[in-house]
């Protein structure tokens, strides 16, 4: 669905993204803030993984913001999906070889885990 520089007969395609439309945002409010209420909104939003800008729409709009992973959150995720896998790998391992083998590796991972919620 190419669409046509009408501006000219034979033209090339027009390039680049096409219109929004109808979710243009057309409208704008300005909002005066204190330094330290600025840095609460600016420091809210980077929380959240959002731009000031759709912190503050969402937050007129719908009251609040429907919260995302933090940084923080979505770090200590991945560690423990990487746990997750070691301990798949070690109960393999258990079953190969016997569990009495593996049985300490086991504990330490165990340990390393617990440690990774008690330090929130």
């Amino acid at each position: 669905m190419e669409k046509k520089n009408e501006n000219k007969p034979g033209a090339e395609p027009l390039r680049g993204r096409p219109a929004k439309g109808k979710e243009k945002l057309d409208h704008s409010i300005n909002v005066k803030l204190t330094e330290a209420d600025f840095k609460k909104v600016m420091e809210k939003a980077e929380k959240l993984g959002l731009k000031a800008t759709q912190y503050a729409r969402e937050m007129v709009l719908k009251g609040g913001v429907k919260s995302r992973f933090t940084l923080e959150e979505l770090d200590l995720m991945r560690k423990l999906s990487g746990e997750a896998n070691n301990l798949n790998q070690l109960a393999k391992r258990a079953n190969q070889a016997g569990f009495v083998k593996v049985g300490n590796e086991i504990l330490v991972v165990l340990e390393w885990i617990k440690a990774l919620f008690n330090d929130r």
